[in-house]
């Protein structure tokens, strides 16, 4: 079930597509647009759950559908509507949008072009292009307005909040982790899933804060800077998993149980710390990190000299150190996660 405050934003989300719809087909009404319903249903299209997706629809359904009105009235003025021509246009659309880098505005041109040469109207076909253009371009217009205006949702508020949910995620992760080379029970493969696929939603929700060409640019260099070092760290539990999953009996950790519980419930605490301090734009407090592993080396470089690894398979003895040496790659990330020193998210910086 949906949480109270998703079920609010899917509710705001249904009213503006709503609007948006609704003073599309009003204003094509009132200009008396032959087929204003394209207004509208461009309108419905585009809209999407934030301002930069909004933006990023927005321009690729106008890109297609220019370029689609471009040939599909010239091959109409010059070669009719023929099948053959038809062919040719599609064709010659979908390479000139290759060929300007719209890659995703291929399906919209192929789709105008057929409008335009198969749909037959008493108007002429650079009536119909024309046409075509404005009332998608309304529609366009009319749903960046209603999303900037009704309760905007910038993608760069939603980046920050799913990036503190990842951290969560890999706080789960990193448990169970630590959890199966105890020993102990624990669902990997489902945690690891959940954490992928947030990291994807993530990258995203990054593209289309990036489309959000207004306010500070620093601010999302920052978020860009976030989103790559979360991902990072997911790498860095993917390797500590890696490191301890061929385990079997191991029992030679258990020497360095209470340094090894506590960096596990140090790393734990610090990543939880971090969500909070990413949702609320303020700093993070967590232990030193780089001192508790520093002393989980220190024990075990004097029990390797004293002898202690040498009634242990050879396996298990590298498994503990490719432990310790992931752990390390995993808390130097995280030190790196700490210098970023997120700032709060203000919808006042949009005039700035």
């Amino acid at each position: 079930m949906l949480s109270r405050a998703a079920a609010l934003e899917s509710a705001k989300q249904a009213v503006k597509t709503a609007i948006a719809g609704v003073i599309s087909i009003s204003v094509t009404n009132l200009f008396h647009l032959p087929e204003g319903y394209w207004a509208a249903i461009s309108a419905l299209i585009v809209m999407q759950s934030n301002v930069g997706a909004t933006l990023n629809a927005s321009r690729t359904r106008l890109a297609g559908t220019a370029v689609g009105a471009l040939v599909g009235g010239l091959f109409v003025a010059v070669f009719g509507t023929g099948i053959l021509g038809f062919a040719l246009a599609v064709t010659i659309a979908f390479l000139l949008c290759d060929l300007l880098h719209l890659a995703e505005s291929q399906r919209l041109a192929t789709v105008t072009v057929a409008i335009i040469m198969l749909i037959g109207r008493a108007s002429s076909a650079w009536v119909v292009a024309v046409h075509r253009f404005a009332e998608v371009a309304l529609g366009i217009l009319i749903a960046l307005l209603v999303s900037l205006t009704l309760w905007p949702n910038h993608a760069r508020r939603s980046v920050r909040q799913a990036v503190a949910l990842t951290l969560l995620k890999l706080r789960d992760l990193y448990r169970a982790v630590m959890d199966r080379y105890r020993g102990l029970p624990a669902s990997i493969e489902p945690l690891k899933s959940d954490v992928l696929a947030a990291v994807r939603k993530n990258s995203d929700l990054l593209e289309n804060a990036l489309q959000e060409a207004f306010g500070p640019i620093k601010e999302r260099e920052s978020l860009a800077l976030l989103v790559h070092q979360v991902e990072r760290i997911c790498h860095a539990v993917e390797t500590l998993d890696l490191a301890v999953r061929d385990r079997a009996d191991d029992s030679y950790f258990r020497k360095f149980e209470p340094g090894l519980a506590k960096l596990e419930d140090a790393v734990a605490a610090a990543l939880e710390a971090f969500s909070r301090s990413i949702a609320a734009g303020s700093s993070a407090d967590r232990a030193d990190l780089p001192g508790l592993i520093g002393l989980l080396d220190q024990e075990a470089a004097v029990a390797r000299k004293a002898g202690a690894t040498m009634s242990y398979p050879l396996d298990e003895i590298l498994r503990f150190y490719f432990l310790l040496l992931s752990s390390r790659n995993l808390i130097d990330e995280m030190e790196l996660l700490h210098q970023l020193r997120p700032q709060p998210f203000s919808p006042k910086r949009v005039s700035e």
